[in-house]
C-alpha cells in the first residue's frame, strides 16, 4: 500500500469495460479460471515481478461477475493464488447472491501500479508481488493470497492517518452504506466461514493497522498470518 496522500481524485468512470459485459445481465453468476499466459502478464508490468515470492505458474486468473453500485452485473478480474481459488469461487458466488455491490475489479496495473490511484477509484484487486511498506517482508497480496475490496469505503487508517484521502467520510463506521465491511456485514461473515483474516482486525492488536478493505488466505508452507 502507498501511502502518498493526494487531494485530486482521478475520474476513471470513461474506462473501457471488458467485452463479455455485453451479455452479462442474461447470465448468473460466473467465474472462469485459467492460467497466466504470456499475454496475460504483459498486461502486468507492476504488479508481476521475476522475484516474487511466488512463481507464476502457481497464480490463475479469475474473471467474476458481480453487482456495482447501479445494480448492474458487470466483469471484473483478478489474479490469485491456485490454492485459494476454490474459496474465491464460493465467496464471490455468495456475495453475488445476495447483491454485494462491487465498484470495479481490474489490475492495479490499469492505474499504473498505483495502490492509491486504484483505492481513490474504490477498485478492488488481489495480486501484486510488493512489500509492506516499511519493511523487507513480502505482502499477502505478493503470494496471491489476499483482496482488496471496495478501499475507497473501507479505507485503511493508523492512529490519525487514513488513505485515501477520499475515504476520511468512512471513517464512521456507525453510519452504514452498501459496500461497507464491518463485523456486522455479510461479507464479514462471508470470508470468515471460509477461514479468512480481515484486515480490519487482525492488524491491529500487532500495529495498530485497521486495514478495513483487506481480507487474506493463509495457506500453510507458503505465507503466514499477521495476527
Amino acid at each position: 500500500m502507498e501511502c502518498t496522500p493526494t487531494s485530486a481524485e482521478p475520474d476513471w468512470s470513461s474506462a473501457q469495460p471488458l467485452e463479455e459485459e455485453k451479455s452479462l445481465q442474461e447470465h448468473p453468476f460466473t467465474c472462469s479460471v485459467s492460467e497466466i499466459t504470456p499475454t496475460l502478464l504483459a498486461r502486468m508490468p507492476y504488479t508481476w515481478q521475476p522475484s516474487s515470492p511466488v512463481p507464476q505458474k502457481d497464480l490463475r486468473h479469475l474473471k467474476i461477475t458481480h453487482y456495482d453500485f447501479k445494480g448492474a452485473v458487470k466483469l471484473g478480474e483478478i489474479v490469485v493464488h491456485q490454492a485459494v481459488v476454490e474459496d474465491l469461487q464460493s465467496i464471490f458466488a455468495e456475495l453475488f447472491a445476495i447483491k454485494f455491490p462491487i465498484e470495479s475489479m481490474r489490475f492495479v496495473d490499469e492505474f499504473e501500479g498505483s495502490d492509491l490511484q486504484s483505492m481513490q477509484a474504490n477498485n478492488s484487486s488481489a495480486f501484486y508481488a510488493r512489500k509492506v511498506a516499511g519493511t523487507d517482508r513480502w505482502s499477502n497480496h505478493s503470494f496471491g493470497c489476499a483482496i482488496d475490496i471496495n478501499p475507497r469505503i473501507n479505507p485503511y487508517s493508523k492512529g490519525t492517518f487514513f488513505t485515501p484521502p477520499e475515504g476520511e467520510k468512512y471513517l464512521d463506521r456507525t453510519k452504514l452504506v452498501p459496500g461497507m465491511i464491518t463485523e456486522e456485514t455479510p461479507i464479514y461473515q462471508i470470508f470468515k466461514t471460509y477461514g479468512w483474516e480481515w484486515g480490519g482486525e487482525c492488524f491491529y492488536e500487532r500495529d495498530g493497522v485497521i486495514d478495513r478493505h483487506h481480507f487474506q488466505k493463509i495457506v500453510p508452507g507458503l505465507n503466514r498470518s499477521t495476527n
